[in-house]
C-alpha cells in the first residue's frame, strides 16, 4: 500500500455525524459528513484557504458535495466557492432567500445556473432526511423574509440543526438577536449539542433566551485571529460561560471536529 492512500484511509465515512469547523480566519466554513458519506458544505469562508481544508478532509476519489448550504451573501462566507464549484461535483445548493449585487455573490450565481446545479430555498418544517440517520431541520429564515436594516443580511442567515440520533449541532450563520428572537417564536425546536455561535461571537447575538432555549453544552466559535473586531465579544463569552457551557475558538484551536 503506497503512503498517499494510506494517508486516507483515517478519512473514510465513520458511524456518526462528523463536523468539521474549519479554521478559515474571520469567516465561516463547515463541512458535516454523514455516516454513509454524504457532504454538506456550510459557507465558503473569507478566502481561498478552504479549498486546501477540503483536500486534506475529503478522501481523494471523493469530490463530491451533496449539498452546498450559503447562509448568506457576505464575502466572509464566499470566498473559496467559485473554485469550489469549479473542482467539485456539487449536487444541490441552499441558499438564502435574499436578493444581493455583491460580484462575488453574482458570480456564485452563475456558476449554479451554468452548471445546472438546483438551486433550493430554505424551507422551517420540512426537513432533509440524508437517508442514514442525520437529519437536516431548517429553522431559518422564513420563504419570504422581510429586509430591512443594516443588518438585514445578517438575520436572514439560513439556520440549520443537523440532527443524528440524540445529539444534534446548530448552524446559526451570522443572525443577530432580533432573528434569535423571531426564530424563537416561531416555536422552532432550537435544542441542541453543540452550538456554532452566530456572527463570530458579536456582542448583538446569542442572547440568553436562545442560549435558553438551545441549551447547548459546547459552542464553537469559527472566528480569525487578532481581528479588527475584537471577536468573540468578552460578553458573548461571560454569558456562555455563565450558563456551563464550554467554548472552544478555531483562533486558539485551529480546525475544530466533532463527532455525533
Amino acid at each position: 500500500m503506497n503512503a498517499s492512500l494510506f494517508s486516507q484511509l483515517g478519512l473514510f465515512p465513520s458511524s456518526a455525524l462528523r463536523v468539521h469547523v474549519f479554521d478559515v480566519g474571520q469567516g465561516d466554513g463547515i463541512l458535516l459528513t454523514s455516516p454513509s458519506g454524504k457532504h454538506i458544505l456550510v459557507d465558503g469562508g473569507p478566502d481561498l484557504s478552504l479549498t486546501s481544508h477540503l483536500a486534506k478532509v475529503l478522501p481523494f476519489f471523493d469530490r463530491t458535495i451533496d449539498l452546498l448550504i450559503i447562509t448568506h451573501p457576505n464575502a466572509d462566507h464566499l470566498a473559496a466557492l467559485p473554485n469550489i464549484l469549479q473542482h467539485y461535483d456539487v449536487r444541490a445548493a441552499l441558499l438564502s432567500p435574499v436578493l444581493s449585487s455583491l460580484p462575488l455573490y453574482q458570480e456564485i450565481i452563475g456558476i449554479l445556473i451554468r452548471k445546472g446545479i438546483p438551486i433550493l430555498p430554505p424551507r422551517p418544517g420540512r426537513d432533509i432526511h440524508l437517508g442514514d440517520g442525520v437529519t437536516l431541520d431548517t429553522l431559518w429564515p422564513p420563504e419570504s423574509p422581510k429586509n430591512g436594516g443594516s443588518n438585514g443580511l445578517n438575520n436572514i442567515s439560513v439556520v440549520v440543526r443537523a440532527i443524528s440520533g440524540d445529539r444534534s449541532i446548530l448552524l446559526t450563520g451570522d443572525i443577530e438577536e432580533k432573528a434569535e428572537m423571531a426564530i424563537l417564536a416561531s416555536g422552532a425546536d432550537l435544542r441542541a449539542t453543540v452550538l456554532k455561535v452566530a456572527h463570530h461571537g458579536s456582542k448583538t447575538s446569542t442572547s440568553t433566551g436562545f442560549l435558553l432555549a438551545s441549551a447547548p453544552r459546547a459552542a464553537i466559535v469559527s472566528v480569525g485571529r487578532n481581528n479588527i473586531y475584537k471577536h468573540p465579544h468578552l460578553s458573548t463569552i461571560a454569558r456562555l460561560l455563565h450558563f456551563g457551557v464550554t467554548v472552544t475558538t478555531t483562533a486558539e484551536k485551529g480546525t475544530i471536529i466533532w463527532e455525533f
